[in-house]
């Protein structure tokens, strides 16, 4: 018995495009597809995306639990590290340019009595020294908030019982030098590195 005419116009079905290993033919060529399970972590991501990891971008802690908007424009620094200097020098600076003021108000009211030559010297040493005074105060008034910033954020990250907010100490520094002329920076300073010594030891 003769079955029916075999069709020669209908179109061939193509095959399937993925065959039984998992493969997806593309073009002809074989294709494997992504497994699901494998996905890219997000640090990964914005790594590959900045060519660097963010530790190796910044330097510093990856976890932290405090803000760091400043991120690496700040160097990174630990809890043995000297950056405390420039906090203890605000103290020190203030009874200096103190002691400094004073002697120029003893030398003006009781310059002329010691003579006159002797008080234009007087008046030229001191202000010679003003001038000294003056440019590290304007050394200082940067210096102290940037390491008041970055040795809080040293504590912070650091394993110590007191966490300071890097953000909050350093706006703070740099409000007492602004508004009052290292006036509230002395107390500021005193206190900061009283809280230093009692959560590391230092100074």
């Amino acid at each position: 018995m003769n079955g029916p005419p075999h069709d020669d116009s209908a179109p061939d079905i193509p095959p399937d495009d993925d065959n039984r290993d998992g493969e997806s033919v593309r073009d002809g060529e074989p294709v494997r597809d992504a497994d699901p399970d494998v996905r890219e972590r997000p640090e990964q991501r914005h790594a590959d995306a900045a060519g660097t990891s963010p530790a190796e971008r910044g330097g510093g802690p990856e976890n932290s639990e405090f803000d760091d908007p400043v991120g690496g424009l700040l160097p990174y620094a630990d809890v043995d590290s000297r950056w405390w200097y420039w906090i203890a020098a605000i103290p020190a600076y203030v009874v200096i340019a103190a002691a400094v003021g004073l002697l120029f108000a003893v030398v003006a009211l009781l310059g002329f009595g010691i003579g006159i030559e002797a008080g234009f010297v007087g008046f030229g040493l001191l202000f010679v020294l003003a001038v000294v005074l003056g440019v590290v105060g304007l050394a200082l008034t940067i210096l102290f908030p940037v390491a008041t910033y970055v040795d809080a954020r040293a504590i912070a990250a650091a394993d110590a019982p007191w966490t300071p907010d890097p953000l909050v100490w350093g706006l703070a520094a740099l409000a007492t030098v602004v508004l009052s002329a290292f006036t509230l920076s002395f107390v500021l300073a005193l206190y900061y590195l009283y809280k230093r010594h009692v959560a590391v030891g230092t100074p």
